[in-house]
């Protein structure tokens, strides 16, 4: 959040209670966005939905169709405030503060644009996730030629190392063919420091 240019105003962890959830979420409504991580799926301990639709909160999607990420939550609360339901697994909360919560921050601020992107040369084929898009992580260099993308290993959602060294999302639509090695393709740039170099 601090990198995306927010002022984080408080951070809690909360057990898998009702009541423990309502308590959190409702103070973390004072806020101009409200980012909560876990919680908002089906399981017996999901406790964030139901108490956003009890603290007023109007649902505007919920599940997109994203490898990782699908159980995403947004919705406006009553006073204004933003509301991202994150997924509880490390790499899916990491990938969708990134591509739905920063923008929103930027925007906040007056960005021109949410996000920083660049083209760069495909280094390896992309993996392809059937019936959604898949956001990949992937490592850049820059060459003579101009950036090179190579995907940061294993792609499930569950490993963590996917996020090492990674400085760029690359979008794989479900529809349509994966990337092969060699295709000049567009990436989501996750660092200021690369946005400046790409802008320079």
């Amino acid at each position: 959040a601090l990198g995306a240019g927010a002022e984080v105003a408080g951070i809690e962890t909360v057990s898998d209670e009702p009541v423990a959830t309502r308590d959190a979420v409702d103070a973390a409504l004072d806020g101009d966005i409200a980012v909560i991580s876990g919680g908002v799926s089906v399981g017996d301990h999901d406790h964030v939905k139901s108490t956003l639709e009890e603290l007023g909160v109007e649902r505007v999607f919920w599940r997109v169709a994203l490898k990782p990420g699908k159980p995403t939550w947004f919705g406006v609360a009553p006073g204004g405030t933003l509301v991202f339901g994150l997924p509880g697994n490390p790499v899916s909360a990491m990938v969708t503060f990134l591509l739905f919560v920063r923008p929103a921050i930027r925007s906040m601020l007056g960005a021109s644009d949410g996000v920083a992107r660049a083209s760069a040369i495909l280094d390896d084929d992309l993996p392809k996730a059937p019936g959604r898009d898949h956001a990949v992580r992937c490592s850049l260099g820059l060459r003579d030629d101009g950036w090179h993308a190579r995907p940061t290993g294993n792609q499930d959602s569950h490993v963590l190392t996917s996020m090492l060294g990674a400085d760029a999302l690359v979008i794989v639509p479900a529809n349509g063919d994966a990337p092969v090695a060699g295709s000049l393709i567009e990436v989501e740039l996750l660092h200021e420091k690369l946005w400046l170099i790409d802008a320079g």
